[in-house]
C-alpha cells in the first residue's frame, strides 16, 4: 500500500507545482501586458516632448486658447493645496455630524417618551424651532 501513498502524495504535489506554475505564467502575462501599455506611454510622452521643445506644445508659453502656464497656474489648485484639503476633511469627517431634521426627530422622540412616562412640568411644543427663517448657512 505504500505505493498508492507515494502516487496520492506525488499527484498531489504535481497538482500543487501546476498550479502555482499558472499563477507565475499568469503573472507574467500582466507583466507584458503592462510593458505594452509602458512602451506605448513613452511614445506619446517622446512625441509630446519633441513638440513642446520646437515650440508647438502647450507648455511652450501658451495653451490652444491663450492662457498662459502662470494663468492656468492661478486656475487650478496644486497637489499640496488638494492635499490640505484633503486632511482637512477626513479631521472633520463630516458624515459623523447629524442634520437638523434629524436632531428634531430625535428631540421629538425624546419628548414623546418623557411626556408617556409622567413628563416633567415643562410644556415644550415639538415641531420646527420659533426662530422661523434660520438658516444655518447664513453662519458661514
Amino acid at each position: 500500500m505504500a505505493k498508492k501513498e507515494d502516487f496520492d502524495r506525488l499527484s498531489s504535489e504535481m497538482r500543487t507545482i501546476d498550479a502555482k506554475i499558472e499563477v507565475v505564467a499568469q503573472k507574467i502575462r500582466t507583466i507584458e501586458k503592462n510593458e505594452e501599455v509602458i512602451g506605448r506611454t513613452l511614445l506619446n510622452a517622446s512625441a509630446r516632448l519633441k513638440k513642446v521643445e520646437t515650440g508647438g506644445g502647450a507648455l511652450a508659453g501658451g495653451s490652444r486658447d491663450g492662457t498662459s502656464t502662470e494663468d492656468m497656474e492661478k486656475k487650478f489648485a496644486s497637489k499640496s493645496d488638494v492635499a490640505e484639503l484633503r486632511y482637512v476633511i477626513d479631521a472633520i469627517n463630516p458624515l459623523d455630524f447629524a442634520t437638523i431634521t434629524q436632531v428634531r426627530e430625535l428631540l421629538d422622540e425624546k419628548l414623546k417618551e418623557i411626556q408617556a412616562q409622567g413628563g416633567t412640568g415643562i410644556e415644550i411644543q415639538p415641531g420646527k424651532p420659533k426662530r422661523e427663517g434660520f438658516n444655518l448657512m447664513e453662519k458661514m
